[in-house]
């Protein structure tokens, strides 16, 4: 039996439909229409959406955790459960630096979960955030356990998760590591420049290579300089390279992020959240891989003021592209779903409402706060339950 959408202000990537039907068929969007021209089958499951935002699911390609649970581990299954509350429907389960045995049993957990994945936002793969970075740049991340990349580490890491290492972010001036890229290319995997004091000569070089984006662009990386670009400038100054934004207002001024957007257009700024697994929890301290982190309400940080990850999720990020840097809702649209699945090879499936693509969807209200939400076909969450 079909599903079908009506009434609700559905978001293509080039137009919305003000009163649509969207129709689902099985796992796939079969067809989107306005609702006048439209006769609703009886045999079908209807939603009456009338006056909400129907938008392609949100990706999070950059993502720690959520209220409590750490993506790294076997807490994986409890945030793809709670994911879908914020407009989630896929994303990158992403690791953080710890010692190499650590490191082992917490992946190979991550690799377990996935192999049987509870319902909810899908997991597309493992992102590496670590320990390949660069003590000069070290966000919260612990130097001491800090190694270059090599393609042996490449071949361990992806032994331990069954080959579900899909993104690896890393710092190419240390080690032999730009020596690395073409490796994971070669291996499916995206090379990502971050926590990286590289100079832009360096940093080009790598993108020339293939590494294809920027990891927290403006964090943790070596900052511009009028006679000094480097990495922040590379990251501007390349067309070919996607410039991942933390847009929870705390970790990068509203000028800056318009600077990111002037300089680079909206396909080429991929919204992520950079939630830590504390993401949503009330003030307070807590401890987090050791360390003690302080939460006020708004953002995440260490004793000593650093940003620890980002205390919103998303949905949050979205509503900031809109309130604050004041893109229209198809723009915003593009930065939290079509780029990011565009960054990560899965552009023809998903990050579109459009006939064949998955139905992968998020319902928001007038505030644009999800609502309801579909992950291939399946409603795996809803506001009033």
């Amino acid at each position: 039996m079909s599903t079908i959408l009506v009434g609700g202000k559905i978001c293509t990537p080039d137009k919305v439909f003000d009163t649509g039907v969207l129709v689902i068929n099985n796992k796939s969007i079969e067809l989107i229409q306005n609702k006048s021209e439209f006769k609703v089958p009886k045999t079908s499951n209807v939603l009456d959406i009338s006056g909400c935002w129907v938008l392609p699911g949100f990706i999070d390609i950059h993502i720690h955790g959520l209220l409590g649970y750490d993506c790294m581990g076997p807490n994986l299954d409890k945030v793809i459960k709670h994911l879908p509350e914020y407009g989630v429907t896929s994303f990158m389960a992403t690791t953080m630096t710890r010692p190499k045995e650590e490191i082992n049993s917490l992946i190979s957990h991550m690799a377990t979960v996935l192999s049987d994945p509870p319902v909810g936002a899908r997991c597309l793969g493992i992102h590496i955030e670590g320990p390949h970075l660069s003590p000069e740049r070290p966000g919260m991340a612990n130097p001491k356990w800090f190694s270059p990349l090599t393609t042996h580490e490449v071949d361990w890491l992806q032994n331990i998760t069954n080959g579900l290492v899909r993104m690896l972010t890393f710092a190419p001036e240390e080690g032999t590591a730009m020596d690395v890229i073409p490796y994971l290319l070669d291996h499916n995997i995206v090379p990502i420049i971050g926590h990286s004091n590289a100079s832009y000569e360096l940093a080009k070089e790598a993108i020339d290579l293939g590494l294809s984006q920027a990891t927290h662009t403006f964090n943790a990386m070596s900052h511009m300089h009028h006679r000094d670009p480097g990495v922040t400038g590379a990251v501007l100054a390349c067309p070919s390279i996607i410039a991942q934004l933390i847009c929870d207002g705390h970790h990068v001024h509203p000028g800056a992020m318009q600077v990111l957007l002037n300089a680079k257009g909206i396909s080429k700024v991929c919204l992520i959240s950079d939630a830590a697994p504390f993401a949503e929890l009330p003030s307070g301290k807590y401890n987090w891989a050791g360390q003690d982190i302080y939460i006020d309400g708004k953002t995440i940080r260490l004793a000593d003021g650093t940003l620890a990850g980002s205390h919103a999720l998303i949905d949050t990020g979205f509503r900031n592209l809109i309130d604050l840097l004041d893109l229209n809702i198809l723009e915003a649209s593009q930065c939290t779903s079509m780029v990011p699945a565009q960054s990560i090879g899965i552009g023809t499936s998903k990050g579109q409402l459009l006939p064949g693509y998955d139905a992968d969807i998020v319902i928001l209200d007038e505030h644009y706060r999800p609502l309801l939400t579909i992950v291939e076909g399946k409603i795996v969450w809803r506001a009033n339950q």
